[in-house]
């Protein structure tokens, strides 16, 4: 089995992705024998990358459990205080309309940057042109 280049991303999806085609194109050129082999590398490599993509499905719906939990206490604080269902609804609306659709999400949009002008992508917390920090500041919400 080759092993993959320096330079060649050896994590992430891409990183597997070009693993599974040096063992395929390794097998595919050493003759059948060699290619039966590498499929079975290939079954093996597809099966771990199944199960990492469960295991990422699965800590995203723990972070969206723990951001309800978060939400239903935020809610039940506002409502001890004398908020209504009704002022909660308009507000939602009001949030989903300023990125100027009425579609059920709020899309953050780019900042300009304060030092070089160029435009700072919703999520950054710094200028990727000129590592000024961005005046959004970052995400309150990144370790929720």
């Amino acid at each position: 089995m080759l092993s993959v280049p320096l330079g060649v991303a050896r994590t992430g999806a891409f990183g597997r992705y070009i693993r599974i085609m040096i063992n395929f194109l390794t097998g595919y050129v050493m003759g059948e024998r060699s290619a039966a082999r590498a499929a079975t590398y290939t079954r093996g490599a597809a099966a771990s990358s199944a199960a990492l993509g469960q295991t990422q499905l699965g800590d995203l719906n723990d972070r969206i459990d723990r951001m309800l939990l978060v939400m239903d206490a935020l809610w039940d604080l506002l409502k001890e205080q004398g908020y209504t269902d009704e002022q909660l609804m308009d507000r939602i609306k009001a949030l989903d309309s300023a990125d100027g659709t009425l579609d059920g999400k709020r899309t953050p949009t780019p900042v300009a940057c304060p030092k070089c002008g160029s435009m700072i992508a919703p999520g950054r917390e710094t200028c990727v042109f000129c590592g000024a920090a961005s005046p959004a500041g970052p995400d309150p919400l990144s370790g929720v």
